[in-house]
């Protein structure tokens, strides 16, 4: 235990071999991190960077997000430096590309009952209803919790990726080739081989099964269970203000659940918070949301704000959490091969830690070493 403890505490300083600046990059998924580890791999001055994506760009959980941000909320966890660094390249993406929908908001806990209240409590915010409301706490203010559309901070990225030379290529990749512990070709759907300098897997929920089949010798874990989470798009007669909630409703029957609701430049609201247990789909095509969760959320935050009962249903969607055997992410070199690497399982928190990892991989690429963030603790081969 000793040894793996200072070995761990060792590895950020410790230097790996970084690939050649000439060499080829591949990453498999075009979500949040595989576009922010080509973004990142572009400003160090790599261009020779490929993304390969079955489906299309921020297809699944990247797509799907609501864009929350938050500065402290990770920092009685293994995440704290992570989310940290974090949220500060956010902030930083936020001045280089005010057209992005960034913007600093106010956090409130709401508490909801299914009782109408006689007394309702003091609700500060204008757009929630009284009625059901009974009690109100401010959880962080504009300066610590922001909110970002992902599908547009994705595009963004990867926009400026590409004219840095990245090449995005809608391809699924079903063979990995090796020669003495290194990936020499990936071939595609398609039927072409690519040769490559170093690999990257960044598929979200689907990294764990990648690694089952193409590199059967590192024994990564599945996440137990797999989580498919749900949220629903609404569009109320009169837009919301801007605050963030994060609402907790006592029900008749002595549960609680926790939707959460997001108010959204274009006059929409973003709602999430119901999840369940199912089997993972080998494409995100094939993802359909439960109807009957979609229905509770909207039911639920209507004891928080009435005019979403009535709202227009803009979207139903669900996506499965990229999870950890251990829920925390997978972040580094996969074990036994030289020069792959792979980045998942940031559960409800991927948007936030999005660009740090990306930074952090590419460092870890091209230097050898990881120099914005110390991600030991999230080393793959925790899990030999």
């Amino acid at each position: 235990w000793y040894q793996r403890r200072v070995r761990d505490n060792l590895r950020f300083y410790v230097m790996e071999k970084p690939v050649k600046r000439t060499g080829h990059i591949a990453i498999i998924g075009c979500g949040v991190i595989g576009i922010s580890t080509a973004f990142y791999l572009g400003q160090l001055g790599h261009d020779n960077v490929s993304i390969y994506e079955k489906c299309g760009v921020a297809c699944h959980s990247s797509g799907k997000a609501g864009g929350f941000l938050a500065r402290k909320w990770c920092d009685e966890t293994d995440l704290k430096d992570l989310a940290r660094t974090s949220y500060e390249l956010h902030m930083t993406l936020m001045k280089e590309f005010p057209d992005l929908d960034y913007r600093g908001v106010d956090t409130y806990q709401v508490n909801t009952s299914n009782e109408q209240q006689k007394n309702p409590s003091d609700n500060p915010i204008k757009w929630i209803s009284h009625d059901h409301v009974t009690g109100v706490k401010k959880l962080d203010s504009l300066q610590d919790t922001a909110k970002v559309s992902p599908r547009m901070l994705c595009n963004k990225l990867l926009s400026v990726a590409k004219s840095r030379g990245t090449e995005l290529h809608i391809d699924k990749i079903v063979g990995v080739r090796k020669s003495e512990g290194r990936v020499n070709q990936l071939i595609t759907s398609n039927g072409n081989t690519v040769s490559v300098d170093v690999v990257v897997l960044a598929a979200g929920p689907w990294s764990t099964n990648f690694v089952k089949t193409h590199f059967p010798e590192f024994p990564l874990p599945e996440p137990c269970p797999q989580t498919r989470a749900h949220s629903v798009v609404l569009r109320p007669a009169v837009p919301l203000g801007s605050e963030c909630i994060f609402q907790y409703h006592n029900t008749a029957a002595g549960g609680c659940n926790d939707p959460e609701i997001y108010p959204v430049p274009d006059g929409t609201a973003y709602v999430c918070g119901e999840i369940d247990y199912t089997e993972l789909p080998e494409d995100p095509l094939d993802i359909t949301p439960n109807p009957d969760k979609c229905k509770d959320l909207i039911k639920q935050v209507g004891f928080a704000a009435k005019s979403l009962l009535s709202a227009e249903v803009v979207a139903t969607q669900a996506c499965y959490l990229p999870g950890s055997r251990d829920d925390i992410p997978i972040i580094g070199k996969i074990p036994f091969t030289e020069n792959a690497y792979i980045a998942t399982g940031h559960t409800f928190w991927g948007i936030l830690n999005g660009p740090a990892t990306g930074k952090c991989l590419a460092e870890l690429i091209l230097n050898g070493k990881s120099e914005s963030c110390d991600i030991s603790k999230f080393n793959p081969d925790r899990f030999l």
